[in-house]
């Protein structure tokens, strides 16, 4: 009981340890689905496996901290739809569209793109929770639209297929509106959440048995390309032995990512994100021996960059 558990040793020095999983998990992500999940896999399950793989770990992680029956004591029904019904539901979506940026992206493209994300977070928290943004970090939000607009000229060149064009200009479509997702699921859940004191893991739990409902669901009633996938050859059919692991390292990272919101706060989570930037270059250049285009190289610091300023400059708690 009075020795410090796992979370606690990663959670040391500003949160190092959790840190540096993110930014191997953020950088890793992408190859790991290209290299382990087989061309027309389903999507949905891919994001069903993810979901079941985030409530397994957030019920580990109460039942080590012993936390398990506290966290569920007051627990409602209603409670729960109020707190994590529509988020659950935007991130739902996101996820899938998210999985499919993957497998139709090049990998530095998605992990630039995704960045966006921080436009249209910054945008919804104003909109929604009416947190403003000082001016060096309207200056970053500027900077990350303009690294992104450079890599996705990069991923859709000109010596592109007509094929090829046609795949990036998808997986740019899918991961845009994954960050608009974001953002607006992340502008629901602070509004929902002011001034409450919900259990981080049970958020993330509630979160993800309403995407998996709502994902059931979509595939009962037809509402998804997979239904018919599922009576054919089902879900799983395409999946390979090491088809788990991009699966469980997304759940997982999803965990991560909140526990370091908590822990570690904005400015370590920018470091953490620009170290996974600078992985994916190192991974795509010694693992897949790809050169990176001179549109690729000026984005990638440009958004490394505006991830930094924007987490170090906060704006002003007098104004």
């Amino acid at each position: 009981m009075g020795q410090p558990s796992i979370l606690d040793f990663l959670s040391q020095q500003g949160g190092f340890g959790l840190l540096v999983l993110l930014a191997i998990q953020f950088g890793a992500q992408p190859l790991l689905a290209k290299c382990f999940i087989e061309p027309g896999t389903p999507t949905t399950s891919l994001v069903l496996g993810s979901e079941l793989t985030k409530i397994a770990g957030c019920l580990c992680m109460l039942h080590v901290q012993g936390e398990l029956r506290s966290a569920f004591a007051d627990w409602t029904l209603r409670g729960a739809l109020v707190a994590a019904g529509l988020p659950s539901l935007t991130y739902l979506v996101q996820n899938i569209c998210t999985q499919l940026a993957y497998q139709h992206l090049d990998a530095l493209a998605f992990n630039v793109l995704n960045q966006s994300k921080m436009v249209s977070t910054a945008f919804f928290s104003l909109v929604i929770s009416g947190r403003r943004q000082s001016r060096m970090q309207c200056v970053a939000l500027g900077m990350v639209m303009l690294g992104g607009s450079l890599v996705s000229i990069s991923a859709s060149g000109a010596d592109a297929t007509a094929e090829e064009r046609t795949s990036s200009s998808f997986g740019l479509l899918c991961i845009m509106l994954a960050s608009v997702l974001s953002g607006f699921g992340s502008g629901i859940t602070e509004w929902v959440l002011h001034g409450k004191s919900r259990n981080c893991y049970l958020f993330s739990i509630e979160m993800a048995v309403f995407g998996v409902l709502v994902l059931l669901g979509s595939l009962l009633l037809n509402l998804t390309g997979d239904s018919g996938k599922l009576r054919e050859e089902g879900l799983f059919s395409k999946w390979g032995a090491l088809t788990i692991v991009p699966v469980v390292t997304q759940g997982w990272g999803g965990i991560i990512v909140g526990l370091i919101t908590k822990v570690a706060g904005g400015v370590k989570k920018g470091f953490a994100v620009i170290s996974g930037l600078v992985l994916t270059c190192l991974l795509k250049w010694f693992i897949l021996g790809e050169v990176l285009s001179p549109l690729a190289l000026a984005g990638v610091p440009l958004v490394a960059a505006s991830v930094y300023l924007h987490a170090s400059h906060p704006i002003s708690k007098s104004r």
